[in-house]
């Protein structure tokens, strides 16, 4: 299977005063990436009615790394890192057009019932999905970004 990987071409919409890419958008982009990769592993918009399951978000962080302008096409993959019966902590790196890692994004994915509105484990088809994708990517190294904590170094 390989890694996943969501392009995309920024707009201008999504630049700031500055010129280049608002880190808001990165944001966006990387929950794009994540609904599409979903989607790539079965879990799209018509099978979370039909299985009464999804994905929410419970933490995130992203790492800016180079500048991004509009046109240019990102490239963002995607690694599972860990996950159980109920979450992912997926990390993720996006790269412009010249393929230089410009941001990474670490995430903790949760499974929900959303009959109940609580975690609920993976329905088996994607639970199978996670682990085959987990699988066929190989050995990982540890990323340097992931697990960073924010604070002033004295």
């Amino acid at each position: 299977m390989g890694l996943y990987e969501y392009r995309t071409t920024v707009p201008e919409s999504w630049l700031d005063y500055n010129g280049h890419m608002n880190d808001g958008q990165y944001s966006r982009a990387f929950s794009d990436a994540g609904l599409e990769w979903m989607s790539h592993l079965g879990l799209s918009a018509e099978k979370v009615k039909e299985l009464s399951f999804t994905i929410f978000t419970l933490e995130n962080h992203i790492v800016y790394q180079n500048e991004v302008f509009a046109g240019e096409e990102i490239t963002i993959k995607i690694r599972i890192y860990d996950f159980d019966a109920k979450r992912l902590h997926v990390f993720m790196t996006l790269h412009n057009a010249q393929s230089a890692q410009s941001a990474t994004y670490e995430v903790m994915y949760m499974g929900m019932d959303t009959e109940t509105g609580r975690p609920g484990e993976f329905p088996a088809a994607i639970g199978e999905a996670v682990k085959n994708y987990y699988e066929a990517q190989g050995e990982m190294d540890e990323p340097k970004e992931i697990g960073r904590t924010i604070g002033i170094r004295r």
